[in-house]
């Protein structure tokens, strides 16, 4: 069962529908203006990123991955542009 169908059982126990519309919502394609804004949100990161040493020691010291960051602000990004009217 992937993530998206087991978030979907999960919060919309019963309900197929609803699970339905959750899956069809968080595995849709998206679009080429969220892509935009997810580039335009990370631009200040890619232009600073850190040399591979750098990259692979703080991965090492503190055993996270430092471009979560990073990601989650793509992701942000995207989710507001995907919900703005």
């Amino acid at each position: 069962m992937s993530i998206i169908s087991s978030k979907a059982e999960h919060v919309y126990k019963g309900n197929t529908l609803m699970q339905e519309a959750y899956i069809a919502g968080a595995s849709r394609q998206h679009t080429d203006e969220e892509i935009r804004a997810a580039c335009l949100a990370i631009m200040p990161y890619v232009i600073s990123q850190p040399s591979q040493q750098v990259f692979d020691f703080l991965t090492k010291a503190t055993g996270a991955y430092p471009g979560q960051e990073i990601v989650r602000k793509v992701i942000e990004a995207m989710q507001r542009k995907a919900t703005e009217e």
